[in-house]
C-alpha cells in the first residue's frame, strides 16, 4: 500500500497541483494510473518535477539508513551465531 503512494504524495505537495488521483488496473498489473489537474502548469512538468523530488526524497532515506546501519555496526560487533548441532 506505501509505494502506492509514492508518486501521488509528492505531486500533492506541490502548490501547482488542485488536484491527484490514481488507481492500479489490476494488482497483478504492474502499472499505475496518474490523473494530475494542475493550477495551469503543464501536467507533465509537475509530474516530473515531483518524480525528482521523489528521488531526493528517496536517496535522503537510503543515506539516512545506511548512516544509521553503520553507527550501528560500529557502535555493536556482529555476535557469533550459535547453532546446536545434534
Amino acid at each position: 500500500m506505501a509505494t502506492r503512494w509514492s508518486v501521488p504524495s509528492p505531486v500533492l505537495l506541490s502548490p501547482r497541483v488542485a488536484f491527484c488521483g490514481y488507481s492500479i488496473p489490476h494488482p497483478a498489473d504492474r502499472k499505475i494510473n496518474i490523473r494530475v489537474h494542475t493550477t495551469g502548469d503543464p501536467a507533465k512538468d509537475v509530474l516530473k518535477d515531483a518524480l525528482q523530488d521523489l528521488m531526493v526524497m528517496c536517496q535522503h532515506v537510503r543515506g539516512t539508513f545506511d548512516n544509521a546501519v553503520a553507527n550501528h555496526r560500529a557502535k555493536k560487533p556482529a555476535e557469533q551465531m550459535v547453532i546446536d548441532q545434534k
